[in-house]
């Protein structure tokens, strides 16, 4: 997958719907997805539009526009769902094409204990679902914007 041959982020990022969540937008330089299991309301991921393995490969402008947009979501989740710290994570050990979790802690956190984003397992129901998906793309926009 160093290449981008049978990337699976490649593949299901830029879909509406898939098995890890929804689409919230497309920027120039990223896919914003907000994770179907929010185990941390607002659970987040940024996903770099171009394959690229590690940060380096990125250009300069990608790396720079694909930050901003991390730092766009985490101003959203802050807006929407007020937790105490946010922890952005990017490994990609399992699937080599940068991205980032953005995921939020909340007072009733240990900050001691270690982060798994996949750790439980809260699915919203569907009116409920849709319409965190809708305050989160518009507060998205509108962050973006201003």
């Amino acid at each position: 997958m160093w290449d981008g041959d049978e990337c699976g982020m490649c593949v299901d990022a830029p879909l509406a719907t898939n098995p890890f969540g929804d689409l919230i937008l497309e920027t120039d330089w990223s896919y914003v997805r907000l994770s179907n299991n929010q185990t941390q309301a607002g659970y987040s991921v940024v996903i770099a539009k171009r394959h690229a393995p590690e940060l380096h490969h990125l250009t300069p402008d990608e790396r720079c526009g694909f930050w901003n947009d991390v730092a766009t979501m985490g101003e959203v989740i802050y807006e929407l769902f007020d937790p105490v710290k946010l922890a952005n994570l990017s490994m990609g050990f399992r699937m080599p094409h940068v991205h980032c979790h953005v995921l939020p802690q909340y007072q009733h956190d240990d900050p001691f204990s270690l982060l798994d984003p996949q750790d439980g397992d809260v699915r919203l129901p569907e009116a409920q679902w849709v319409e965190r998906v809708e305050a989160v793309r518009a507060a998205f926009v509108a962050a973006a914007s201003g």
